[in-house]
Formats: structure tokens, C-alpha cells, sequence
């Protein structure tokens, strides 16, 4: 039943650069290459990486120890460090061929958050690899561990803000160190004998076999078990199990539902009869029993919703099954219905294992959106690797929180409201602050977490007008959030995003802003906006948060211009000084 995959097991490598004075090794007879003499600073290293199978010779006896290493090379080392897993994602790069020598490599590093893109749908195949990229990449896969600061390098200021950490870990342990004049030279790029040194370092220092990840199969106590009557829901499930490298279980009724079944609208159909009498909602199963059930710690399951509670196929499942000591996480389709009580009623049901908050998919969910739920979910202990893009890993100090409303999913067919309210790239249809905060927490590897009505907002526009303009921003009301944040005491830099409504924060930040004390914690703004910049929005989150600190320079960009800011937002998130 297992998939086999594996989860960045073993040592990642990098190109960041050592001294440039030779380091002592145990003497090398023959390397085996003809370009890499036995008395080589590198010799010890690169024949250890040779020998373990984690770097081979650009051509037949020869290792071309001073090219620079490409972020495809990059890819392959960590990817051959890792086991060279099974990939089950394909990573959505323009510039990457569906069969290179790369593809497998890159593909694994995208789907773990080991080395994003570029932006722009771009991998960077063949871009060098500079040594504070490489640096942020190898502390993100040994898991962002916390470290002391360090002594400045004489280069200090030329580190870039998001690397800043990682550079003092790779300090710290000794895995790299800097060039002449204690320079780290940052925007230098690394060859591949530096490379071979980094990862002989991180593999033989003492204590590495417990600092790092062994074979993370985090996915192997895992399972998503899911009922879908038309396939709505086995789509969301499929891509919930292939981001947590969990295990699947169809829930299959030994009478399957037949379309005429489930024509809500005909009065003498299945499922309208049994709406209408409970008791004929006792749906007999092929099977309710899952092999290994006992060694999975963590459940989800998932359903579409019927008459604003799960599927009742799914009650005879969870009626059959023992969830304690389980952690259980429900999830549901449905075009517009919440996933209401329908979570809770299960929980009631099973009468054992601890269930947590759950979320409603639309059909169209797309892998972003999963990840991202699955990262703001408290499951560090049993997910796979979270500790990237979308991680939800307490050690992280930045966490970007965002509200966002596009109106729309559908990319080609909008009105000019729906337009307004969403930016498409490479087809997915994002809100227009959900756009911005993506780019911030690709940039910044921080975790992410999205502010969600409990009651979710009409698409309509007009609807959504009257309901946040009249009958919330007239009244003052503080409309409830659906989830809340794990363990929010552990951030340091909180950036906020948000869209600007009648030149005010929407209501639900209020909302935000009362529940959450962000005292002793810096608070980074940004947003869209129709016209009005910021508004006085700033000032009043100075007012809410009177004990935070709250950067005035924020970034807010109109949505006639969000379309095309990628750029403009790395640029700004690379010049703070968080």
C-alpha cells in the first residue's frame, strides 16, 4: 500500500565557498580524474562525493573542479542525497525539458521547496548558484534550525536580508567559512569543487547522522481517506496525497450512486430520499477496513457536502473505525457551502481521536492552495517535508498573513468586476493580495496563512458590496475567521496583506488585528489598491497594534498593475531591513 517515496534523506550539498586557504585532509593516492591532483585542497572531498555517488565527472575523467555550479548541477546533487526518490509532482517550468538529466532532480526540489523557480515560470537551468542562495537552500532542507549570530563579515551589508540567518548557521557549523579579509563574498557564484568541500563538510562533521533529516517518509504514517461522487473530491484528495506523500483510501458504497442517484433536483432520486429519512443513510461499504490502520497517525478525510453535512457514506466508515490516538483532519468539496458542522458531526460520530478544524475545497482547488492549507495545519510531527514555501515549521521566524477576495476562478471568462479582483499567472487564477503574499513567501521562506471568513463571501459582486459595505463596514462588525494560527507567539515578522475596501482595512483584519496581541513584533504591510494607495490603512494598524512595530514602507500596488510586479515585490522585500 505504501507509495515508497522518499523525503529528502541524507545531505544536501552546496556551493558556498570555504577559505581559499587549503583545508588539511587524509592524503588522496588517485582521485581518478585527470583534471583534480592528488595534493588538491578539493582532492579529499571530491573523492569522497565520487565515491558516494553524489557528484560524477562532467566527462570521462574529468571533474572540472573550477565551472560554476548550475542550479540544475545543484538540483541533481541534493536530488542523488536525498536517494534519488520517486517524483510524483512535475514542476511547472518553461525552461525545463521533460526529459532531461535534470527533470527528475528539479522536479523533486521544486515539489520539497528545496530550490524554487526564478519567478516568471522560469527554473534557471543554467543560471549559476551564488553562495547566500546556496546557503538559504541547505539551512531551509536541514530544517531553518535557529543559530546564534556570528562575527560580521567584513561584506556584511552585501548579505541579502533573506540569507542573513542561514549565512551564521553555515558559519556556525563549520560548514563554510569566508574568503580572504573574512569576506563571504554573497553574490559570488560557487564552482563545483566548492561544492564537493560543502557537502564532504556537512556529511563528516560530527553529529551530522543526528542534526539532520534521515529518511523523512513522514508520509508513511499518513493517510487521506476521501468519498467523491462525481470526482471532484478524489481530485482534491489525489493532490492532498501527493503533497504529503500520504497514503489514499476510496470510500466505495457497495451500491455506487448512479447520476440519477444524485439528482438533488428530482424529488424521487437516492439521495433526496435519503436527506428526507435518516434512516436510509446506512450505506453499506465495499470495505471499511484500511490494512496497516493502526500505524497511521494522522487521518484526513474527505467528502462533498450534502445538505450542508459529509456524504453519509463517510458516517459508515468513521462508524467502523477507532481513531484514537489519531489526529483527524476533514476536508470537503462543495461550489459554495462551507464545510459548516459537518467536521464536528463526524468527530461526534468516531467519539475518539482528536479532530481538528477543517476546509472546504472548491473543485478547482489547485495545488497551491492545498499546500497552503496543509501548512497552516499543526502538523509538523506527521507531514511531509512543510518547513519551505508553505511550511508550518515553529522555528521560522517571518509568517506572511493575508485576506484576499478574487472573484473569480475562471481565467478566460470575466467581467470587469472579476478582472479587477485577480491576477492569472500561467493560467491559475489568484486574488490579487494572494498573488503578492505567494511572491513575499517565495522570497522569504517564510510560513503563510490565509485569513478566511467562517461564512464565506458571495462571488457576486454586488452581493459582496452589500455584505462588506453596508452590512460590515456601516455596522463595524467583526466577521469570524475560520481557522486560527498555530503557535503565532513564534514569529518575529508578521507581513499583512490586504486589499484596500472603500479606503479601509476590510472588516475581517479588524477581526484579525482583535484576536491576534502582536506586541514586541514587527508588523510589514502590503497590499492592492483601486487608486488610494494605503488610504490612512497604516495608521490604523499602528492604532490596533499600538505595541508592535509597523513599517511604514510598505508596499501597496495597484490592481491595474499587479499583473506584471513580480519584480517590483522581490525588489522591496529584498531592500527590508526585517
Amino acid at each position: 500500500m505504501k507509495k515508497g517515496k522518499q523525503f529528502l534523506a541524507g545531505l544536501v550539498t552546496s556551493a558556498m565557498m570555504l577559505t581559499a586557504t587549503p583545508t588539511a585532509f587524509a592524503a588522496v593516492e588517485d582521485t581518478g580524474f585527470t583534471d583534480v591532483s592528488a595534493t588538491a585542497w578539493y582532492a579529499q572531498a571530491v573523492d569522497y562525493v565520487y565515491s558516494n555517488d553524489l557528484m560524477s565527472g562532467t566527462q570521462d575523467m574529468v571533474f572540472s573542479p573550477q565551472e560554476e555550479m548550475s542550479r540544475a548541477m545543484l538540483a541533481a546533487v541534493l536530488y542523488r542525497a536525498a536517494g534519488s526518490p520517486v517524483v510524483y509532482v512535475q514542476a511547472d517550468f518553461t525552461d525545463v525539458s521533460v526529459d532531461g538529466w535534470y527533470t527528475n532532480a528539479v522536479d523533486w526540489a521544486a515539489a520539497n521547496n528545496v530550490i524554487s523557480g526564478y519567478g516568471s515560470g522560469l527554473f534557471g537551468v543554467q543560471q549559476p548558484v551564488t553562495r547566500e542562495q546556496i546557503a538559504s537552500i541547505l539551512w531551509r532542507y536541514v530544517g531553518s534550525l535557529q543559530t546564534q549570530e556570528t562575527q560580521d563579515f567584513a561584506d556584511e551589508a552585501d548579505i541579502s536580508a533573506y540569507a542573513a540567518e542561514a549565512v551564521d548557521w553555515a558559519q556556525n557549523t563549520g560548514v563554510v567559512s569566508g574568503k580572504e579579509n573574512h569576506r563571504f563574498d554573497p553574490k559570488g557564484n560557487a564552482t563545483r569543487a566548492e561544492v564537493a568541500m560543502m557537502l564532504y563538510r556537512l556529511m563528516t562533521m560530527e553529529g551530522a547522522e543526528a542534526s539532520r533529516p534521515s529518511d523523512m517518509e513522514n508520509g508513511d504514517d499518513t493517510l487521506v481517506v476521501y468519498y467523491s461522487a462525481t470526482g471532484n473530491t478524489e481530485a482534491v484528495a489525489e493532490k492532498i496525497a501527493e503533497t504529503l506523500d500520504a497514503d489514499l483510501f476510496e470510500i466505495m458504497p457497495a451500491e455506487p450512486y448512479t447520476d440519477e442517484d444524485l439528482d438533488w433536483t428530482d424529488s424521487s432520486s437516492r439521495v433526496v430520499a435519503e436527506y428526507e429519512n435518516p434512516n436510509l443513510r446506512t450505506v453499506e461499504l465495499v470495505s471499511n477496513t484500511v490494512e496497516n490502520w493502526e500505524e497511521y497517525e494522522t487521518v484526513l478525510i474527505g467528502y462533498p457536502i450534502w445538505w450542508g453535512i459529509a456524504a453519509w457514506p463517510v458516517d459508515a466508515f468513521v462508524q467502523a473505525n477507532d481513531f484514537t490516538g489519531k489526529t483527524v483532519i476533514p476536508f470537503c468539496t462543495s461550489s459554495s457551502s462551507g464545510i459548516g458542522e459537518s467536521g464536528a458531526l463526524l468527530a461526534e460520530t468516531a467519539g475518539s481521536g482528536e479532530w481538528l478544524a477543517g476546509e472546504r475545497f472548491r473543485s478547482s482547488a489547485s495545488e497551491r492552495d492545498i499546500q497552503e492549507w496543509i501548512n497552516g495545519l499543526d502538523l509538523s510531527a506527521h507531514s511531509a517535508d512543510l518547513e519551505s514555501e508553505l511550511s508550518n515549521d515553529a522555528e521560522s521566524q517571518s509568517l506572511v498573513v493575508y485576506f484576499s477576495m478574487p472573484e473569480t476562478d475562471d481565467a478566460v471568462d470575466m467581467t470587469q468586476e472579476e478582472d479587477n479582483s485577480v491576477v492569472v499567472i500561467d493560467g491559475e487564477v489568484l486574488g490579487n493580495t494572494q498573488y503578492m503574499a505567494y511572491v513575499i513567501q517565495e522570497q522569504t521562506g517564510a510560513d503563510i496563512f490565509r485569513i478566511e471568513p467562517e461564512t464565506p463571501y458571495p462571488l457576486d459582486h454586488e452581493t459582496l458590496v452589500e455584505l462588506a459595505a453596508e452590512e460590515e463596514q456601516d455596522t463595524n462588525a467583526r466577521p469570524a475567521i475560520q481557522d486560527k494560527i498555530p503557535q503565532i507567539e513564534d514569529y518575529d515578522t508578521i507581513f499583512v496583506g490586504y486589499p484596500i475596501w472603500w479606503s479601509d482595512l476590510p472588516m475581517i483584519l479588524y477581526t484579525f488585528f482583535d484576536t491576534y496581541d502582536l506586541s514586541g513584533k514587527t508588523i510589514v504591510p502590503f497590499g492592492t489598491h483601486g487608486g488610494s494607495g494605503f488610504a490612512d490603512t497604516i495608521d490604523t494598524i499602528i492604532d490596533l497594534e499600538p505595541n508592535a512595530t509597523v513599517l511604514e514602507e510598505g508596499l501597496t500596488i495597484s490592481r491595474n498593475d499587479i499583473q506584471d510586479a513580480e519584480a517590483e515585490i522581490i525588489s522591496w522585500v529584498n531592500e527590508l531591513d526585517v
